[in-house]
């Protein structure tokens, strides 16, 4: 038999109990799911169920729309703005390929320009994954 730190004997199935309790406690901590964060100044965060099979979302970060989406084992954040004159371009899903409506600027899946006056294809933005969400911005 075993003491406790008050001196009182502990029997076998007491420390068995006590040894599976405090395993039960430490397996349950470590699979745990970790916990969401609250978004840093100037990031928008969305569910990455939200972006699964193919899907596109399209948030606002900063006052600019921006584009979030899975591109093979990474998620992609994406501005829509057009690099000409900063026009919302569109995702063509018939085409795949992303349109600007004021100078025909056309750009690739990717965004990388296919077409038109755009001088640059259209720029990514930081993303960081946490919790199940991915968040945009900053």
């Amino acid at each position: 038999m075993r003491e406790t730190e008050s001196g009182q004997a502990i029997g076998r199935r007491g420390l068995l109990l006590l040894g599976g309790w405090w395993g039960l406690e430490t397996l349950s901590s470590s699979c745990a799911p970790e916990p969401e964060a609250a978004p840093k100044p100037g990031e928008v965060s969305i569910r990455l169920s939200e972006i699964e099979g193919g899907r596109r979302v399209v948030v606002v970060v900063l006052g600019n729309p921006v584009e979030v989406s899975r591109a093979e084992n990474s998620v992609v954040a994406r501005s829509l703005l057009c690099t000409h004159i900063g026009c919302v371009v569109k995702w063509r899903e018939d085409l795949r390929e992303y349109r600007c409506p004021c100078h025909e600027g056309r750009y690739d899946a990717a965004g990388e320009v296919i077409a038109g006056p755009p001088p640059r294809p259209l720029p990514t933005l930081p993303i960081r994954i946490s919790g199940g969400r991915a968040y945009v911005g900053s």
